[in-house]
């Protein structure tokens, strides 16, 4: 039996092309499911590398500082001179940087405010030490750099490892001492 040329679809057609559509959805579904829950990981995870992210650019100011700069702070907050090579600021000039809690957050301030890096959004400061002349302190007024400084805080509650920085590290480095050796050539 011949079929007409102008009849509509068998239902076996149809069943079929109703189960590709269904599968379809199906797949589209969990796969839109999927990518929602990874956006929301994501989204969590990158305030963790917004943290990270400042740490290092304290740490950075704070071992770039040069040694004759002044340092002066308490375990509440600190300030001290940096050169910083970020936009708007030049590393032609020692700029104030200030370390406190500002509002409801951690952060470290260049300048007049041009840069700023967040350390935590909750704004919990444990503390500040500071190492000099053999002993751990709670403030630091003194004409010459700590040798260490600790930075403790929570970060969205949670404990952080302190933030650990040996001030102009860079520049004491550089220097050479008698019982350095010679450099070559």
């Amino acid at each position: 039996m011949r079929r007409n040329a102008r009849a509509g679809v068998t239902l076996l057609e149809m069943l079929i092309a109703l189960w590709v559509m269904a599968a379809a959805a199906v797949i589209l579904s969990s796969s839109l499911g999927l990518t929602g829950r990874a956006l929301q990981r994501v989204g969590s995870e990158a305030a963790d590398v917004n943290a990270l992210a400042a740490r290092a650019v304290l740490r950075r100011w704070l071992e770039e500082m040069p040694v004759a700069a002044r340092l002066s702070g308490d375990a509440t907050g600190m300030e001290f001179g940096a050169l910083i090579d970020a936009p708007p600021l030049t590393a032609a000039r020692v700029e104030r940087v200030r370390l406190a809690i500002d509002g409801a957050a951690l952060r470290a301030v260049a300048g007049d405010g041009a840069v700023v890096a967040e350390l935590s959004a909750d704004g919990v400061l444990v503390g500040i030490r500071y190492f000099g002349d053999g002993a751990w302190r709670d403030d630091w007024a003194g004409t010459a750099l700590p040798d260490a400084i600790r930075i403790e805080y929570l970060d969205r509650g949670r404990v952080v490892p302190p933030l650990t920085v040996i001030p102009a590290r860079r520049a004491r480095q550089s220097e050479m001492s008698l019982s350095s050796p010679v450099p070559p050539g």
